[in-house]
């Protein structure tokens, strides 16, 4: 049995990746320790886990978060806290969840005087992603943030951890490619495959929502923003309805605050609004009875290194719903789709709505939607979601 010490950079109650993450260790008879932040909430007990919070205001841990890039406070914050963390818990190891993190991991543990292994887990591809956000790249902020900077800083945080688990066969791939450290053995692939157990508990659920099971339905799920490529599309899909095509879109998910007048102004548009329903949130336990009333999921997210890097979950999510997928061409998430060949790829308005134009056909829908579900059943079988644990086997038995 090893101590395993997690560390994430916000509340962990509802990211869904750590959280399964740390079940996995447990069922394999691990000691998990949480340390994260408490925003002022109740938090649910969790149990087998022991969660230490540190009670600071979302506002300042905003503020730290956007001086980060070029000052060191925010990482010696945190390395005080890991330091101290270590040493209260006689930790062996050190699992901390994104890039941003790496270094005030590796100055906690060396301020611990204490031999701690140290995984790094990137649930993105982080310099791409901060370059992709209107927060860090628009007005005044760009000039504290200088995202562009964790280009720079990319290769000496990777180089800190001991073992990294990235997303993707693909990002894997392009992180060797681009930095000769990086040694094929050191680096381990997780994909967002969810929790089966709880999709299955959860698909019971009695949703108020009623489609007319004549007219196919679109279905989004998750954060709304142009960067996510759904606003873009829906220009498309007003163009497609004026044609006469018949289908609904429902989209869940909490909209960028950059990209609310915009979305507002065309979901209420009159050739749309009769045909979308927006929902802004819903809690991801009602995924699985919303996937029983829709007939197409969309991943419409922008081409970039950031979407390159790893699979969505939703799509992981549409296949447990024996949903089709309509995708842009995103490097992991092409060749899950066309592998599995359990839907559609599109790259302009001429191949999104030859794409849409097959998929309103039922029979082709249930075809694609069958192949979804039964490649996931082989990852799981495969176990692919459970690689990362070969880290900790082989540090259980160098400890013995």
């Amino acid at each position: 049995m090893l101590k395993i010490g997690v560390i994430v950079d916000n509340e962990f109650d509802h990211d869904h990746r750590v959280q399964k993450e740390i079940q996995l260790l447990l069922n394999k008879g691990h000691q998990v320790h949480v340390l994260c932040f408490d925003f002022g909430k109740n938090y649910a007990v969790h149990k087998g886990i022991n969660v230490s919070r540190i009670k600071l205001p979302r506002k300042v841990k905003d503020l730290f978060v956007l001086l980060s890039t070029n000052l060191s406070l925010y990482e010696k914050f945190w390395a005080k806290y890991i330091a101290d963390f270590i040493v209260d818990f006689k930790l062996d190891a050190i699992h901390a969840h994104d890039l941003y993190m790496s270094k005030a991991s590796f100055l906690g543990i060396e301020k611990s005087n204490r031999k701690v292994h140290f995984t790094l887990d990137l649930h993105e591809n982080y310099p791409a992603a901060i370059n992709s956000y209107q927060w860090a790249t628009k007005g005044w902020r760009k000039h504290i943030v200088q995202p562009k900077k964790w280009y720079k800083k990319e290769a000496a945080y990777l180089n800190y951890a001991d073992k990294l688990i990235v997303l993707s066969n693909s990002f894997k791939q392009d992180l060797k490619t681009k930095f000769s450290f990086l040694k094929t053995e050191n680096i381990f692939v997780h994909p967002n495959m969810p929790n089966l157990e709880s999709f299955k508990h959860y698909e019971s659920q009695e949703l108020k929502i009623d489609y007319n099971s004549n007219i196919p339905s679109l279905f989004y799920f998750g954060v709304v923003a142009k960067r996510r490529g759904i606003i873009d599309i829906l220009p498309w899909i007003q163009s497609l309805l004026t044609e006469g095509l018949q289908f609904r879109l429902l989209i869940i998910g909490p909209v960028d605050k950059a990209d609310k007048t915009d979305f507002n102004v065309r979901i209420n548009s009159p050739q749309l609004k009769e045909h979308i329903t927006y929902i802004p949130w819903a809690d991801v336990k009602f995924l699985p009875a919303y996937l029983k009333k829709i007939d197409l999921g969309l991943a419409p997210f922008k081409v970039n290194a950031q979407h390159d890097s790893g699979v969505a979950n939703k799509l992981f999510q549409y296949m447990y719903g024996e949903i089709p997928i309509l995708a842009t061409a995103c490097k992991a998430q092409k060749a899950l789709i066309e592998n599995a060949n359990c839907g559609l790829i599109y790259s302009d308005y001429k191949s999104f709505r030859n794409a849409i134009t097959q998929l309103l056909n039922k029979d082709f829908r249930k075809r694609l939607g069958a192949n979804g579900k039964k490649e996931l059943l082989h990852l799981y079988q495969q176990k692919k979601d459970q690689e990362f644990l070969k880290i900790y086997d082989a540090l259980e038995k160098e400890s013995l």
